[in-house]
């Protein structure tokens, strides 16, 4: 058991023990899982990104990942520490990547439209008590994003947008469960 898994499973005993109308026991500890995975992941990265002069490009990272990652779906990691770690790493990444816009990320720009076109929205059925139906929306919604762009002109953006267009791809997946496999020890 990981650190984040720990203290999310002390914590929701420690609830349950104090107030007997709170949620099971394995609710509280997934819901205190997800948040202390996610606050440690944008406060770490925001730390970073201040000690950097990014905490603007930072913020507006996180939040552009957050808001296309929840429209979009995509690869989940098996653990939530491997989950904070990822997302620090991507978020250090967006935040930090505040460049000139040329054409080079208008090209990115229009990567990860297609993939969103092909890909999105991806593994979202679990997720999401979004009817299916509305897929189709969400995948407008993000290609919309994506053409909002055209616009701001951001690298932070294109960033943000590539990064995780590549994370609803089946070689994402695949890398996922190669990495899985050789970290794994046998159990023979």
């Amino acid at each position: 058991m990981n650190i984040i898994d720990h203290y999310s499973e002390s914590i929701a005993r420690s609830i349950r023990k104090h107030n007997s109308n709170a949620g099971s026991e394995i609710a509280l500890k997934y819901a205190l899982s997800l948040l202390i995975n996610t606050t440690t992941a944008i406060v770490v990265s925001l730390l970073i990104c201040t000690y950097f002069g990014h905490l603007d490009s930072c913020l507006m990272g996180i939040a552009t990942f957050l808001a296309i990652r929840f429209i979009t779906g995509g690869l989940h990691l098996s653990s939530s520490l491997s989950c904070c770690i990822m997302s620090i790493l991507i978020f250090i990444c967006v935040g930090l990547s505040a460049f000139s816009f040329n054409n080079f990320y208008l090209f990115i720009d229009l990567i990860s439209i297609l993939i969103f076109y092909k890909t999105a929205p991806n593994d979202i059925q679990f997720f999401s008590s979004l009817d299916a139906k509305f897929y189709p929306l969400l995948k407008l919604l993000a290609i919309t994003f994506v053409l909002s762009n055209l616009i701001f002109h951001s690298t932070v953006l294109t960033s943000a947008f590539f990064i995780q267009a590549i994370l609803t791809t089946q070689p994402a997946y695949k890398l996922r469960d190669f990495i899985g496999r050789r970290c794994t020890p046998n159990e023979n």
